[in-house]
């Protein structure tokens, strides 16, 4: 269950305790252990759905802090709310939800196994104007899929990027990956992305 930002005062909140604690993000290697803990509690009291990603410095030193809803759609709020309230800080960015990232030569740790997107199949299908996917995943049992799905979604979040995946598709499911996935007419992961931009345009003309 999410809480409605509007009505509290958290969101000014957490910037004002965000700014009171740059000087220990300028050491964030060194105190990551207790201070991104009092990060995630600072974001959850704005919204319990919320969860974040904070990437190394560019070359220029600045870090960019992605918030999240995790999926969540009710989250999606709280996430503007505090991306329209941040305040503009020497050495920060700020960025609503995870976005697509350039996944090549990119190698992911699923439970045991070391794959990259090129091992993950999608089918796409569209209904009554919706668009509905279907993820094909090597190795995916009953006994492991929750897991799976858990890793299978962070993974689709920074292939689509997580507003995409989670205000654009109706319907989402993930199946074990068939032996022979080009006869069945499936594509890589990798394709994703342009398959689907495509058919949304076309579900949705200007």
């Amino acid at each position: 269950m999410t809480t409605d930002p509007e009505s509290t005062p958290d969101v000014l909140s957490f910037w004002f305790w965000f700014e009171n604690n740059l000087h220990r993000f300028e050491h964030l290697e060194d105190q990551q252990e207790v201070l991104l803990p009092e990060l995630g509690e600072q974001l959850q009291e704005v919204d319990e759905g919320l969860t974040y990603e904070i990437s190394m410095p560019d070359e220029e030193g600045v870090r960019d802090l992605v918030i999240s809803a995790d999926g969540v759609k009710e989250a999606f709020p709280a996430v503007m709310l505090l991306i329209d309230s941040a305040p503009d800080l020497p050495g920060w960015t700020f960025t609503p939800f995870r976005q697509r990232m350039d996944l090549a030569g990119c190698a992911l740790q699923f439970g045991e196994q070391e794959l990259t997107p090129d091992d993950f199949y999608f089918w796409l299908q569209t209904e009554d104007g919706a668009i509905d996917l279907i993820v094909y995943v090597p190795g995916l049992t009953e006994e492991n899929r929750e897991a799976m799905m858990g890793a299978s979604f962070v993974l689709l979040d920074m292939t689509l990027g997580e507003f995409d995946v989670t205000l654009k598709i109706r319907y989402i499911d993930f199946q074990p990956l068939p032996e022979n996935p080009e006869a069945e007419d499936l594509q890589p992961l990798s394709a994703l992305p342009d398959e689907f931009d495509a058919l949304f345009d076309a579900l949705n003309p200007e």
